[in-house]
């Protein structure tokens, strides 16, 4: 495995201070995370994980990624987490539990403070899980919001 120095380091910060606030870029866990929100990401143990979860994880590649919890296979051992952005169609390959760095705890946007057990981050959770064409949808919805955006 290729260690990411930047994965490293803030999962140093995670474990020395308990929590880190991070700058996320990108549009695939739309609309749930958009380009320049801050993140809190918090120490997670293995067995609080969930599917549904969004945690900050490092690929086999060594990328950092934050995408959505989607499988745990226990049947092996190490266990085995996969994830796939909100707004992608196809997972990233699973990894194991000291690829995970932490857990998303809030989204802070617009002045504004959102925690991911409140409801509206639980009925996003919950359409993304469920509703088989979600992630099309909200590609089509980042893909829009850029097009106005680029308009301006």
């Amino acid at each position: 495995m290729v260690r990411n120095e930047l994965a490293v380091i803030i999962a140093k910060v995670i474990e020395n201070r308990g929590s880190i606030d991070v700058t996320c870029y990108g549009d695939a866990m739309f609309p749930l995370l958009r380009d320049g929100n801050v993140t809190t990401f918090v120490r997670v143990r293995e067995e609080e994980l969930q599917i549904g979860d969004v945690c900050l994880f490092e690929t086999n590649e060594g990328h950092l990624l934050l995408y959505r919890m989607i499988d745990i296979d226990d049947e092996q051992q190490p266990a085995m987490y996969t994830f796939r952005g909100d707004t992608c169609d196809i997972p990233q390959q699973p990894v194991t539990f000291s690829h995970i760095i932490g857990k998303l705890k809030a989204v802070h946007r617009d002045g504004k403070v959102l925690y991911v057990n409140h409801w509206r981050s639980r009925l996003l959770e919950a359409a993304v899980l469920q509703i088989p064409f979600w992630s099309k949808f909200s590609r089509w919805m980042a893909n829009r919001r850029y097009d106005r955006a680029s308009a301006i």
